[in-house]
């Protein structure tokens, strides 16, 4: 049998399965069961948050034939049809590779059609603001008064570009971005499943990487699996990935405190060595800081910032001679080379001469505290924190 990649094995197929967007399933379930349902819908949100699943999950519930309204069964014909991937009554179009009046003609002319296996014919347009303007205008009078059999849903990452007059005839609901939370839950409930032996610190990588998408964390966990197997440690996780160890980053914030140009220069070297892309090394770098400061002031505590206590004792320990002016100043410093890295043609010296930037410059002072020790040295009391 062939390999189903985790992302479509996993795939919910029922509301309750949806993780993060309760309170779309809520709704939906609610107009559903009070017989109140829309005919037109509008998902929007960013890539990988379950848009184009829930509007399947929408089809397959609206056309189920099984006892309950809520949760498909899974067994008759319409969820049968449905799972074969080629469903009759559930029609799924790519806007971004359909854009013309043609294709939009084709779909009205299949609205005339009643369903063959279930109650509704649902026509589902993913990335539906790349339709064209006259597109959208072919879309207006059936969407206005759509048959009774029809449903449509919208799905968009961009609803921004969807014209207001085709807004004004569906009903919207905005996807939340997944916290960090619910994608370490999920990947946990999949790796009881499959019977993985994964660290809490390898998932924890992977929610962080997947940046709100359930779609990318389990692609990043795919990506993982077939090379550690049933094991997973967070090492071989950081090192498929192309994620820098943590002991990087402190290393490189020490040389940084000691203005130690050497150490600067070798904290890239192996970086390098380790085939770690500069782009991660950046992102991870600008974390760290962030986790720095966090740790220094008590904004968070170690669960908030998902790290172990060891390590938030660490950070606490970490770049004492830096004041908090000094992380603020090295981070300005940070957000300036991502945004050249791009262009630079050569990335590595561009790299290497910021961090020795960051290293070369003297750590900021109170200038208050300065002056009063010139007046009076003996109200000098060590450095304060900017």
């Amino acid at each position: 049998m062939a390999y189903i990649a985790m992302a479509r094995k996993w795939r919910p197929k029922s509301f309750a399965d949806m993780v993060g967007q309760e309170h779309i399933a809520k709704t939906l379930q609610n107009a559903i069961e009070g017989d109140r349902l829309h005919r037109a819908f509008l998902f929007t949100g960013t890539r990988g948050v379950g848009k184009t699943t829930s509007a399947r999950i929408l089809a397959r519930t609206l056309n189920c034939k099984g006892g309950d309204p809520l949760h498909p069964c899974g067994e008759c014909d319409s969820c049968k049809d449905i799972d074969g991937g080629n469903p009759m009554d559930v029609l799924e179009i790519d806007a971004a590779s359909n854009t013309g009046v043609d294709n939009i003609r084709d779909v009205i002319d299949r609205v005339q059609y009643p369903p063959v296996i279930g109650k509704y014919k649902v026509f589902i347009i993913d990335e539906v603001h790349m339709l064209s303007t006259g597109a959208f205008n072919a879309l207006l009078k059936t969407l206005e008064e759509p048959p009774e059999h029809v449903i449509f849903i919208f799905a968009t990452t961009e609803v921004n570009k969807v014209p207001q007059t085709i807004l004004s005839r569906v009903q919207r609901f905005d996807f939340k971005r997944l916290t960090m939370d619910q994608i370490r839950g999920r990947l946990r409930f999949i790796c009881e499943q499959e019977g993985i032996n994964a660290t809490d610190e390898a998932l924890d990588i992977f929610a962080e990487k997947a940046d709100g998408s359930m779609r990318d964390g389990l692609t990043y966990f795919d990506q993982a699996y077939a090379f550690t197997g049933s094991e997973m440690t967070a090492d071989a996780v950081r090192s498929i990935l192309g994620i820098p160890p943590v002991e990087l980053f402190f290393s490189l914030v020490n040389a940084i405190e000691g203005h130690d140009l050497k150490g600067v220069f070798k904290m890239v070297d192996d970086a390098c060595t380790r085939g770690i892309e500069f782009t991660p090394l950046l992102d991870g770098f600008g974390k760290f800081l962030r986790n720095l400061l966090y740790t220094r002031i008590d904004a968070f505590t170690a669960d908030d910032l998902s790290i172990t206590d060891e390590l938030y004792t660490k950070f606490k320990s970490t770049g004492l001679g830096l004041t908090n002016g000094d992380l603020l100043r090295i981070s300005k410093m940070l957000i300036d080379l991502q945004a050249t890295l791009r262009y630079s043609i050569n990335p590595r010296l561009l790299v290497e001469t910021t961090f020795a930037r960051m290293a070369w410059l003297d750590h900021l002072t109170d200038l208050r505290r300065a002056l009063a020790a010139i007046n009076d040295p003996t109200k000098a009391s060590g450095s304060a924190d900017q």
